[in-house]
């Protein structure tokens, strides 16, 4: 009896312990190859992320699930792709391991983007800049896109880079600034490299109430 006792637990034993193992390797495997979960910070994408009581957070706030599906590779095949308008997460050049930004995708690799008179222009096909319907910028930002330190700027986006910037302009260090609060330099770049993308924002998980998913703009030209 006593024997079969023993034999009972270790079985007990085993069965959890590699229950446990199996799930965290499963849980390793979705953060790795589908999902991620992310914090937003600060007021930089408001008011598509961070808004309470009407108003710009600061702090920490929303809980976020970051796709993977268009930046990993089977084989050389991504089963998703990352277009203009989408919102992404991403380590910017400069920052240390394991703190992020999380900006709007503007340019894809190979477009004409130019930033005047308080507006994002797009170069279509035919070569005419057409200004962008950005309908997610509040009262605060809307034709309140401005360059750093010039007027009027265009920019011509490389292959494999993005140009993007954040729904608050007035507070986003992002593809103007290129990525730094103090603002561009000789050794920085306004576009970021395709490698430090970690993936794009499906869907707001927390709080409660805030749950959504996130629908961006068709900017196809």
């Amino acid at each position: 009896m006593k024997k079969n006792t023993e034999f009972t637990i270790k079985r007990f034993l085993i069965d959890v312990i590699t229950d446990v193992v199996v799930v965290f390797l499963l849980v390793q495997v979705i953060r790795l190859y589908i999902f991620a979960p992310f914090r937003v910070h600060g007021p930089s994408m408001c008011n598509t992320f961070n808004i309470y009581n009407d108003e710009c957070y600061n702090g920490d706030g929303e809980y976020i699930l970051v796709s993977k599906f268009s930046v990993i590779s089977l084989f050389g095949w991504r089963p998703g792709e990352i277009n203009r308008g989408d919102i992404l997460v991403f380590q910017a050049p400069g920052l240390t391991e394991g703190e992020y930004y999380i900006k709007r995708v503007i340019g894809e690799p190979g477009d004409k983007i130019k930033i005047a008179n308080g507006f994002v222009y797009l170069m279509d096909a035919q070569g005419d800049y057409q200004k962008l319907d950005e309908d997610y910028l509040n009262e605060d930002n809307l034709g309140k896109t401005y360059t750093y330190r010039t007027i009027e700027q265009e920019y011509e986006v490389p292959d494999d880079k993005y140009f993007l910037l954040g729904d608050n302009r007035n507070k986003s260090s992002d593809s103007r600034r290129c990525f730094n609060q103090l603002g561009c330099n000789t050794e920085s770049s306004p576009y970021l490299d395709f490698d430090y993308i970690q993936g794009e924002v499906k869907i707001v998980v927390f709080p409660l109430t805030h749950i959504r998913w996130i629908s961006n703009p068709d900017y196809s030209i």
